[in-house]
């Protein structure tokens, strides 16, 4: 959402009520549904709402107004503002916890770049931890659904905001330093999946993917599970080389026994066929197959099969297209690596 305002807008937030939008938009961002996610988006002048009214909502989905989170954001920003300068002083009556949550709230939904607000939030957690400990499950969740609906929702700068993904990388270190259960494999499902669809390409949500992978053990069940999960995803997305990436360095990263040569073997060949039966030509696909096959974990009949087909279809492309200059680099590309591979 842009941060510029044109002179109408300037205007209507002089003739507007700041307070009555903060009440309205910080109200619902404090109380996460029972789903634990809300789905936000902003409204912006196509979408006229009554006088007086900030926010629509329908069950979990949310549309709060433009010129409303700017009037709120201004109120918002004025109470961290005084917390921040109450705080130096010890005769200063301190911002109670509560208002602070919900004014760091809707600054992160105006601005997810606001450092001040994540670290103020941050400080807050951490004093409820030590009050009570046995409360941290909740503490943490609550959090959690609250940043889950910035990074899920469609807010174009929210989905890949390197301030968010580092919040929501910090509130898992708290879940497991405490030794409460992360799904890894929901959260990579529900959350970075999602985001990646909002933002492709979306690097923060991949990489705090393999920060969640690196909490599941190898050997653990959920591995295989989470391995569908994402080539599924891939599947869906074939053009992202952000999810094929990170499907390769969850492969990379089992060891040589035979299941898990087991289960290389039978990603290559699923990819390749999936390849073969839409006839994909684009880069994403063919770096992750020819990196796979340079790994030395394929079976001569797989090779075969790949360069068989990168061949074909190298063929059939039209000379010196975009398509056949991926598949000829691929091509070159796993020859020269198996051979220095010695493959």
């Amino acid at each position: 959402m842009s941060r510029a305002l044109d002179e109408s807008t300037i205007a209507a937030l002089k003739a507007g009520n700041p307070q009555a939008a903060y009440n309205s938009i910080s109200s619902v961002l404090v109380s996460p549904p029972p789903s634990g996610r809300l789905e936000i988006e902003i409204l912006g002048k196509g979408i006229p709402l009554p006088e007086g009214t900030y926010v629509l909502q329908d069950g979990i989905s949310v549309g709060v107004s433009k010129l409303g989170l700017v009037q709120a954001f201004l109120i918002a920003r004025k109470i961290l503002q005084h917390h921040i300068i109450d705080g130096s002083s010890s005769s200063s009556p301190q911002t109670d916890d509560g208002t602070l949550f919900a004014a760091t709230a809707v600054i992160l939904l105006m601005d997810p770049e606001f450092l001040t607000a994540a670290n103020t939030r941050k400080r807050l957690i951490q004093k409820q931890l030590l009050d009570d400990n046995q409360m941290a499950w909740t503490v943490l969740t609550k959090e959690k659904a609250f940043l889950d609906s910035l990074l899920t929702s469609r807010l174009h700068r929210h989905t890949k905001s390197p301030t968010l993904w580092n919040h929501r990388r910090w509130l898992v270190g708290h879940y497991s330093s405490r030794g409460l259960m992360v799904d890894v494999v929901g959260d990579i499902k529900n959350i970075v999946s999602v985001a990646g669809e909002r933002h492709p390409r979306n690097y923060y949500a991949w990489c705090h993917a393999r920060y969640l992978a690196g909490i599941l053990g190898k050997e653990d069940s959920d591995y295989e599970k989470l391995l569908m999960v994402v080539e599924h995803w891939c599947f869906q997305h074939h053009n992202d080389v952000s999810g094929w990436s990170f499907l390769y360095h969850l492969l990379d990263n089992l060891d040589r026994s035979r299941q898990n040569t087991r289960i290389i073997s039978s990603t290559f060949s699923e990819v390749l066929n999936y390849a073969a039966s839409c006839r994909l030509t684009n880069e994403s696909v063919w770096v992750f197959l020819r990196t796979l096959a340079a790994s030395g974990r394929m079976s001569k009949k797989e090779l075969e099969k790949f360069t068989t087909l990168g061949a074909q279809f190298s063929e059939s492309c039209v000379e010196g297209s975009t398509n056949q200059s991926v598949l000829r680099s691929a091509l070159d590309w796993y020859e020269t690596y198996r051979c220095r591979r010695g493959l």
